[in-house]
């Protein structure tokens, strides 16, 4: 015979026998003891967290003998009878598999038989969001005015997919996750029970990595038990979930705040070697720095929801941190889940990651001589007579940031772009180590605006790199056919090779996202426009039916005969003062 699973054999028989979710029992007992029990209520949570077992303690305490402030008792028959399953009176279906209308109306015919033994006949309707909508729209009437002795208790991890008309015919609970103080308490107490030896810090890694759900946690446990046999190891938790210790997270966390970029790299091989998913240890480096930033932010406020030994660890480093230098962090760390999934190089991508985060910020020194500027043009290099459709609708000026290119002392007359003129060194504003694009990443260099469509062309593939990183989507469509077409004062137009990429690149998110990069490597905010080839063929046609109603005028086509020409261009006379 099969053993029963520890969540099962565990499960909680009283309300002072559940773990957390204190704010619904006590409103379930108070309503208990006042007698003012509703006819319909919906659980809604995670999954592991205790629904279906409250779903039970509450069918349980309405049918239960004892005393209304004793209940569920959980020693009398009718609390015994729906611990067994046995309980005529305690209907309990998956609504997965009972899908249909048919079975709505099946349970609507029988809910109107009074209860066999108990006081109320209870309905349990565990994923009730599966039901279909014929069949939430069948249960409806009886939702609402169901007979004085059946109750309704639905359960449900995707609220959303419930209708409305069910919603508001209910009294809703929302569960929470169990914390890891609660979790790790629990398992301790199972493991005294079970006469098995946890070593230090090895609930805690049980619970983290069953992240809220309680259910999880056990069913872990569980597979550590048969897995380690009376002792249940930190290494044995490693190899079986992939998981690490805390010591290495808080290992790294130190690493990073010290500048040591050989520590943090061995912290990356250890864990590497442990055979531990990379991916997972990202995000708990992510989690990690997440509560350390948080306590920088408000050290009296905030709680830790961690093992005491982890959370002295995290005040200690929020007091060495910097604040500017944990966003910078968990901005890259918190792109790398994807990074790691799709490259062929193991853990190479974190320790890029790690090695930027400690070592890129000294890239950039305080005053470095750099070449002069290349001359700025005086008007906006490319002017097009053709009409340019915008990519978002006209808005206020943008206030510009000071512009990091040197400036020459004795300014000369604008001359034409890109032209060759003798180079003067100028030593560059100063910049801190601290500081940072809105993409998130360390400035690596100089950030300088765009002199021309020839430059922005020259440094085009660069931001193209960088989109890649953000949206591989998006830089598919550009290689497709999205050229750099013209730079202005405060605007970047780019030409599409048909009107489907036009209509792609001007979608909201497209467009800011390259905003985004433009900035993070001129340093200056452009405004994105767009052009479709389409509309420089309207615009050479237009021009072209203008030439050739202007030949057909009598007197020009009079003086094209007499001087043996052809019209090429119109120009309109400037008016005298």
């Amino acid at each position: 015979m099969a053993t029963q699973a520890l969540y099962r054999r565990y499960r909680s028989q009283t309300f002072d026998e559940l773990v957390g979710q204190e704010h619904i029992v006590r409103t379930l007992r108070n309503a208990i003891v006042d007698g003012r029990i509703g006819h319909a209520y919906i659980f809604t949570g995670p999954r592991g967290v205790g629904k279906t077992t409250v779903a039970r303690l509450l069918a349980k305490a309405v049918n239960c003998l004892a005393e209304p402030a004793e209940r569920p008792c959980g020693t009398c028959s009718m609390c015994t009878a729906v611990a067994e399953g046995s309980a005529v009176d305690v209907i309990e279906m998956d609504a997965a598999s009972h899908t249909s209308v048919d079975d709505a109306r099946e349970i609507i015919e029988r809910v109107q038989f009074r209860p066999a033994i108990g006081r109320y006949k209870v309905y349990i309707i565990d994923e009730v969001h599966m039901l279909s909508t014929a069949a939430f729209n069948a249960l409806l009437k009886t939702l609402e005015e169901p007979p004085n002795h059946a109750m309704f208790i639905l359960a449900t991890t995707e609220i959303h997919k419930v209708p409305a008309t069910i919603l508001s015919r209910c009294q809703r609970y929302t569960f929470n996750r169990h914390n890891v103080g609660d979790t790790v308490a629990h398992l301790r107490e199972i493991a005294v029970q079970e006469s098995i030896t946890l070593e230090d810090g090895a609930a805690e890694a049980i619970a983290r990595a069953a992240t809220g759900s309680m259910r999880d946690a056990l069913s872990i446990f569980d597979q550590l038990m048969s897995y380690g046999g009376g002792t249940i190891t930190l290494q044995q938790i490693q190899g079986l979930l992939g998981v690490t210790a805390a010591q290495e997270i808080t290992a790294l966390t130190d690493a990073l705040l010290d500048a040591d970029v050989g520590a943090a790299l061995s912290v990356v091989a250890r864990v590497a070697a442990q055979g531990a998913d990379i991916r997972q240890f990202s995000r708990d480096i992510v989690n990690h720095l997440r509560l350390v930033m948080l306590v920088k932010a408000d050290p009296q406020g905030t709680e830790l929801d961690v093992a005491e030994s982890e959370a002295d660890s995290i005040r200690s480093q929020a007091q060495r941190a910097q604040m500017a230098g944990l966003v910078a962090w968990l901005r890259r760390l918190s792109e790398l889940d994807f990074e790691l999934r799709t490259s062929p190089y193991g853990q190479l991508p974190l320790e890029l990651a790690v090695v930027e985060a400690i070592a890129a910020p000294r890239l950039a020194p305080q005053s470095t001589p750099v070449p002069a500027a290349r001359p700025q043009p005086a008007t906006p290099t490319h002017t097009r007579s053709e009409p340019v459709r915008s990519s978002e609708p006209a808005r206020p000026p943008l206030v510009q940031p000071v512009r990091s290119e040197p400036v020459s002392a004795d300014p000369a007359p604008a001359e034409p772009a890109r032209a060759h003129a003798p180079e003067q060194p100028v030593s560059a504003p100063t910049r801190t180590t601290e500081e940072r694009s809105d993409a998130g990443a360390p400035v690596l260099g100089e950030r300088v605006p765009f002199i021309d469509v020839t430059d922005l062309t020259e440094r085009w593939p660069a931001i193209v790199r960088d989109i890649r990183a953000k949206n591989r989507n998006l830089e598919a469509l550009i290689k497709s056919g999205i050229h750099p077409f013209e730079v202005s004062e405060d605007a970047v137009t780019l030409k599409t090779d048909t009107d489907w990429l036009l209509a792609k690149v001007q979608e909201r998110p497209n467009i800011l996202l390259i905003e985004q990069i433009l900035e993070r490597h001129t340093g200056k905010i452009y405004r994105i426009r767009s052009v479709a080839a389409t509309q420089k063929r309207e615009a050479t046609n237009a021009k072209r039916e203008i030439l050739r109603d202007t030949s057909n005028i009598p007197i020009v086509k009079a003086a094209m005969n007499v001087f043996d020409a052809d019209v090429v261009g119109i120009e309109t006379p400037e008016k005298e003062d």
